[in-house]
């Protein structure tokens, strides 16, 4: 017993030294840890000192280019909302030719760039919402009181289209009846592309050296490619001659549509607004919609099956 009672008071004195000796080993090691974690964050702050950090607020967004231009431009709004430029009065010696050029100065109406051009500017990709609201700020400095700031001008003047009229006019090709006195214009429509010539004449009408009533077949194509003769009343005062390829019978009479519409305007340029109303002039540019990887068809999709 007395053996036994021994051992038992030698490992209660062990297990206690051990209690009294731990926190006293602890608290060693977390001396050190803390020494050592301060010690890193001090390497760290002394590596965030010198990273470079983006100068713009709205660097971290989808596109912060865009944010930082709407910002800026509404900035600049609200900073010449109250403008009120200085007036001066016309001399009343200046010529009448010098007040008017000084008059009309001031109705300069801008046209924005489109959204490729402007995505091409900004070097951003431009969805066609974000481009809608960027013309709506631009529009907003554009309507301030004239002559605007020079603040304002400089900020309009990249984003401006390109006025054709500033061209000159030599430059420009205006077309002219030829030596035989015909008129040459070309027509398309889908894979459709028709040359046509059109002449002072009886109301003759060849497609490919065929006559219009044997190269057509049906009603609807025929009545397509008279149209611009019709609505003007010139059927019967000029003769066509028309060469077509690609397509089908709609797609061509469409195209021939266009051409001789163009062609009319060359002789007369006076039944511009007839033809415009009756759609003869402007190209319709739709076409067949692609089929798309994993669909049936342009837009069909293939059944689900669920099981």
């Amino acid at each position: 017993m007395s053996r036994i009672l021994k051992i038992t008071r030698a490992l209660s004195i062990n297990t206690t030294t051990q209690l009294f000796n731990r926190p006293l080993i602890s608290s060693v090691f977390t001396k050190r840890g803390a020494s050592t974690y301060y010690q890193h964050n001090q390497q760290q702050d002394d590596i965030l000192q010198y990273r470079d950090k983006p100068e713009s607020l709205s660097y971290f967004t989808g596109n912060f280019k865009y944010n930082d231009l709407l910002i800026e431009l509404d900035a600049l709004y609200k900073q010449f909302e109250d403008w009120k430029p200085e007036t001066k009065k016309i001399d009343a010696e200046l010529p009448s030719e010098l007040a008017v050029v000084k008059a009309t100065q001031n109705e300069i109406t801008y046209s924005w760039k489109s959204k490729d051009k402007m995505s091409e500017h900004l070097s951003i990709p431009l969805t066609t919402s974000q481009w809608r609201k960027i013309m709506g700020h631009l529009n907003m400095l554009a309507s301030l009181p004239k002559p605007l700031p020079p603040a304002v001008a400089n900020i309009l003047e990249p984003y401006q289209r390109f006025d054709a009229t500033s061209q000159d006019v030599g430059n420009s090709k205006i077309r002219t009846l030829d030596d035989m006195g015909r008129a040459f214009a070309v027509g398309r429509r889908k894979e459709s592309r028709a040359n046509c010539y059109l002449v002072e004449g009886e109301g003759k009408i060849l497609v490919n050296g065929i006559e219009l009533n044997d190269y057509f077949q049906r009603l609807v194509d025929r009545n397509e490619v008279t149209l611009p003769l019709d609505v003007t009343e010139t059927k019967d005062k000029y003769n066509a001659w028309i060469l077509v390829k690609g397509g089908g019978s709609t797609g061509q009479a469409q195209a021939i549509k266009l051409g001789l519409g163009r062609a009319l305007l060359i002789h007369n340029s006076e039944l511009k607004p007839t033809l415009r109303k009756a759609g003869c002039i402007t190209r319709d540019p739709r076409v067949v919609e692609r089929k798309k990887e994993g669909q049936r068809k342009a837009r069909a999709k293939y059944t689900w099956v669920k099981r």
